[in-house]
């Protein structure tokens, strides 16, 4: 919703991935998005359906996300969208997209980096004509609010795929990590959620759908917010504090699996690691202040 309201942002397409769910639902849901949102001339492309290693297990079935599953997808707000994904794969997309515009691709991953990690190895100079990458994902025990929330140290899209996690972070592509250290500066309370919905349009009306119920359930409850402030971060940085660290990603098949470290130097085992600017303070009150402005925005006109 953010970006799409977000005139400093031209959106070239959007490219979907396994991660909180199954790919199938990505795809679904992105596809309905844009039918709400009246921008469907935006291009949907399908990406990978499985991490490139990390395989299905008890822990995965039994905890957080459905990252491995091929069920149908339930339906959207609305019903399914009439508009369809491209036949061009989210990788093919993501290469053409940059190869065809040398330094003028910013990238925002806001899901596992599957689709990313592929990119980087199907085109050798790929990495090199990609501006910039926004990542939300990571955890950095260094900085303040550094737990994972998928395992004790793990962050959920990290975790998901940390061997693709591994290889884009290593690619030398300028990168502006949103870890949950900023998102845990957040603070979306009742308070804020009415304040968002105050207005009528498409997207306050799908807030209400899924979002109010959560407040409806437990209305004392305040939820953390996390893509929203990768989106934001590149439409305003001045809304984040970072600090440039080196951060490398524990693709051992282990307690720490998915784990990723940061530190102000290499350390051994982290020799391939490279310096990146991690987020981990917000100004809350103008970030949500934006992000409430912007989806009260009037839509643009139905084709």
């Amino acid at each position: 919703m953010l970006a799409l309201q977000s005139s400093e942002l031209e959106i070239f397409g959007i490219t979907t991935v396994a991660g909180n769910d199954s790919v199938e639902r990505a795809t679904s849901d992105v596809l309905r998005m844009l039918e709400i949102a009246n921008q469907t001339e935006i291009p949907v492309h399908i990406g990978a359906d499985m991490p490139l290693v990390h395989e299905i297990s008890d822990f995965a079935i039994n905890s957080y996300g459905k990252w491995y599953s091929n069920e149908t997808p339930p339906l959207p707000p609305g019903g399914f969208a009439r508009k369809q994904a491209e036949a061009e794969s989210a990788v093919s997309f993501i290469v053409r997209t940059v190869m065809e515009n040398p330094g003028e691709i910013t990238i925002v991953a806001l899901g596992p980096l599957t689709n990313i990690a592929q990119a980087i190895r199907a085109e050798s100079t790929f990495a090199a004509n990609v501006k910039q990458l926004v990542i939300m994902g990571g955890a950095i025990a260094s900085l303040p609010d550094g737990a994972g929330n998928i395992t004790p140290n793990a962050e959920f899209n990290f975790w998901v795929d940390p061997e693709a996690a591994r290889v884009t972070l290593r690619s030398g592509i300028p990168i502006e990590l949103s870890p949950l250290n900023v998102s845990r500066k957040s603070n979306l309370t009742a308070d804020w959620y009415e304040r968002m919905v105050e207005i009528d349009n498409p997207l306050t009306a799908l807030l209400k759908e899924t979002l109010g119920k959560r407040f409806e359930q437990s209305p004392e409850r305040s939820w953390y917010m996390y893509d929203q402030i990768a989106v934001a971060s590149l439409i305003d940085p001045s809304l984040v504090t970072t600090k440039s660290l080196y951060v490398d990603v524990n693709i051992e098949h282990g307690i720490s699996y998915g784990v990723s470290v940061g530190g102000e130097n290499i350390w051994p085992g982290a020799e391939g690691a490279e310096a990146m600017p991690a987020q981990y303070g917000l100004d809350w009150t103008r970030f949500i202040e934006m992000f409430i402005e912007r989806i009260q925005l009037p839509l643009p006109a139905s084709e």
